[in-house]
């Protein structure tokens, strides 16, 4: 038997379901989203303007309105703010890649990562030549990191009987973009070196 309350919790879990309908796109409203997106992540000018048109493209479809009418607004709004600082792609890069360095991810994993967020190849390797710089061997830093996170290799818990489980650990390495010498050090390594 429901009482008043679960009513009431199954009518606001309905309601929160149910999607509100879009703003219209305006020149304000697009500023306004863009700097709340950009308060609360750092992004690329390629991502940004990703979500923008994401946003005018839903608003559009539910108001029935072209989206080619709004796409200038949003190049606009996306050189205004890489012009007066707000968005960096260079700075962008150089953290995201030091973070994700930091993780345990490889170089092709980063790459993969940042192209998915508006950024050339060209900035990417960059910023990974930057980072890479820094340690003397950033790859195999990196491995290892990702070997302790997974527990593979020397941070497993138990030891390892049947070879199966080490070509397990191996195929994890390569799927996460180590290259075979690369994963096959990492999983090796003792902490002596």
């Amino acid at each position: 038997m429901l009482t008043n309350m679960d009513s009431e919790a199954t009518n606001k879990k309905a309601m929160a379901r149910e999607r509100k309908a879009p703003k219209k796109i305006s020149k304000t409203y697009l500023e306004n989203a863009a700097l709340y997106y950009l308060q609360r992540y750092a992004t690329s000018a390629g991502n940004l303007k990703r979500i923008l048109l994401r946003k005018v493209k839903r608003s559009c479809a539910f108001h029935q309105t072209a989206v080619e009418d709004f796409t200038p607004l949003v190049d606009d709004l996306v050189t205004r703010y890489i012009n007066v600082g707000l968005v960096d792609d260079k700075s962008f890069a150089q953290a995201k890649v030091t973070s994700l360095r930091r993780q345990g991810h490889s170089g092709r994993s980063i790459i993969a990562r940042l192209q998915v967020k508006g950024l050339t190849t060209s900035q990417i390797e960059a910023a990974l030549r930057n980072v890479d710089d820094e340690h003397e061997d950033a790859e195999i830093t990196a491995a290892r990191a990702y070997a302790r996170r997974k527990k593979l290799g020397p941070y497993r818990k138990k030891q390892i009987t049947d070879p199966k489980d080490l070509q397990k650990e191996m195929a994890s390495m390569g799927r996460a973009g180590f290259s075979y010498d690369v994963a096959r050090r990492a999983l090796a390594f003792s902490g002596e070196e």
